[in-house]
């Protein structure tokens, strides 16, 4: 396989650039996991605060209105903190597809360098070498996406020490996908435990709410025996069980 011979294809229509990077993320679609129940929890706690605050009869030995009032005000900025960084995960994620892609589109070319030089018999025991794995029955990069930057690596020290770092498909074409791949899933694992501490406090901050909640309900039913079902919708509550 000569250099001559290799369609030099576009990858994907796009150069892999930060530029790029940055491109895909603000041209994706914004999505997130954050279910509703929670965007409405935090309604009621801001309603009920209100309703509390504006009604100091009811009250409770433990709590405050302004504890709750601060309570949901921090609830309502964790979840909107969840909000942001959930929504960029997914474009980090289509990114990575798409260079995944990449990848496995032009992985064969070095295998064809290998090959010519080296023979189809013996090609085989150099792939480990360059970061190429065996599974069932192909040659191919390490699907696991860490594996996969430390098998980027293993291949430009193979294309270097091999003398492939000219070749059409050589250092110039993997280096910048090596140093974008580890990018992309440096932001990938800073997101992932970004969110995940914003939904740890989060949920610690509804379980204090929750808390509230069931107290003053059970104070409006004592104090209202006859009417506190439009009592409690006054407040802001949307069920009676918390």
């Amino acid at each position: 396989m000569s250099d001559e011979l290799i369609p030099l294809e576009p990858l994907n229509g796009v150069t892999y650039t930060s530029e790029a990077i940055d491109e895909i993320i603000e041209k994706s679609n914004p999505r997130n996991n954050v279910p509703n129940q929670d965007i409405d929890f935090g309604k009621v706690a801001t309603d009920v605060a209100s309703a509390w605050t504006a009604k100091p009869e009811i009250t409770l030995l433990w709590s405050l209105p302004a504890e709750l009032t601060d309570l949901a005000a921090r609830y309502n900025t964790e979840l909107a903190a969840r909000l942001r960084l959930g929504g960029s995960r997914p474009q980090i994620t289509d990114a990575l597809r798409q260079l995944d892609d990449t990848i496995d589109q032009h992985i064969s070319y070095v295998k064809g360098y290998i090959t010519d030089k080296y023979t189809k018999e013996i090609a085989p025991s150099y792939f480990p070498s360059f970061g190429i794995v065996h599974k069932k029955d192909k040659y191919v990069m390490p699907a696991d996406q860490n594996t996969r930057l430390a098998s980027l690596n293993l291949l430009l020290e193979g294309l270097h020490d091999n003398d492939f770092n000219d070749n059409r498909y050589g250092r110039d074409f993997w280096q910048p996908i090596y140093e974008q791949y580890g990018l992309l899933l440096g932001q990938a694992t800073a997101t992932d435990g970004d969110v995940s501490a914003k939904v740890s406090s989060k949920n610690e901050l509804k379980k204090s709410i929750t808390k509230i909640f069931r107290a003053l309900i059970n104070v409006i039913k004592g104090n209202y025996p006859d009417t506190y079902k439009a009592e409690l919708r006054t407040w802001g509550f949307q069920k009676e069980k918390y």
